[in-house]
């Protein structure tokens, strides 16, 4: 089970599993590059194959993966996690469980829509609210109510110093990094913008990896950045708690 602790902020969820001492690690992968990526449509439950560039990230996922001695793994049930998790998993006995939870956030009426023909909507959504509850997709209380189902399960399933991959999607982790790890999007995209970083906050491939240590989460790396963008982010949270702490106190 996982307790929601609602702090500063009423949308922040900072996701804390019951008391229990032992640790499991995650490493999370995001699918590789689809026909949807290249054709800049919206893509939530809709799915789309793999293309050539996402088949190469995947096996590079494999490649980077290929010493962690995986215990289980988790995917969602898109068709392009699917695919990129038997690729990384190819050649070992490791067992692997198929849920929806891990699906991507759903768009409602705007998923499988190009991008370019309702990018003001689009964007005020994606970097405004992100509600798509009114156009019966999902807003972020039900993600990330799915998400803390999902880990509080595969944390009580899991034995003391199990390793785990996770194939999943990205928008569901910016989300996790906003309200499990605490990142503030605002300094994450400033961050991003000052040294140059046009990609997506997460990594198509091998994207992260993070921890719950006695019930904790913990994110530990996160790839396709500059070297230092994860402590950068880190050290910004620490200075915001302190200076809300100091503000209360």
């Amino acid at each position: 089970m996982i307790r929601n602790d609602v702090s500063m902020k009423e949308t922040c969820y900072y996701l804390v599993v019951m008391k229990t001492e032992k640790t499991v690690t995650f490493y999370y992968v995001r699918h590789g590059k689809t026909l949807f990526n290249r054709l800049g449509r919206m893509q939530g439950w809709s799915d789309s194959p793999l293309e050539e560039e996402g088949v190469y990230q995947a096996y590079e996922a494999k490649e980077q993966l290929k010493e962690i001695p995986f215990a289980r793994a988790y995917t969602s049930t898109s068709e392009r996690c699917i695919d990129t998790a038997h690729i990384i998993l190819e050649g070992r006995d490791v067992p692997i469980t198929y849920t929806k939870q891990l699906k991507e956030m759903n768009w409602g009426d705007y998923d499988g829509a190009l991008v370019s023909e309702h990018l003001e909507e689009i964007n005020s959504r994606r970097f405004g609210s992100c509600n798509w509850s009114d156009v019966g997709g999902e807003n972020v209380k039900m993600l990330m109510e799915r998400v803390q189902d999902c880990y509080g399960r595969i944390y009580e399933e899991c034995q003391d110093g199990d390793q785990v991959l996770v194939v999943s999607h990205g928008a569901i982790f910016l989300q996790m990094m906003y309200q499990i790890f605490g990142l503030n999007k605002d300094e994450m995209f400033r961050l991003m913008k000052e040294h140059n970083d046009t990609g997506h906050p997460v990594s198509h491939g091998f994207a992260a990896v993070f921890q719950i240590r006695d019930g904790v989460y913990e994110l530990l790396q996160l790839n396709g950045h500059y070297e230092g963008f994860l402590e950068d982010l880190k050290e910004f949270h620490h200075n915001q708690e302190e200076s809300t702490c100091s503000g209360r106190c």
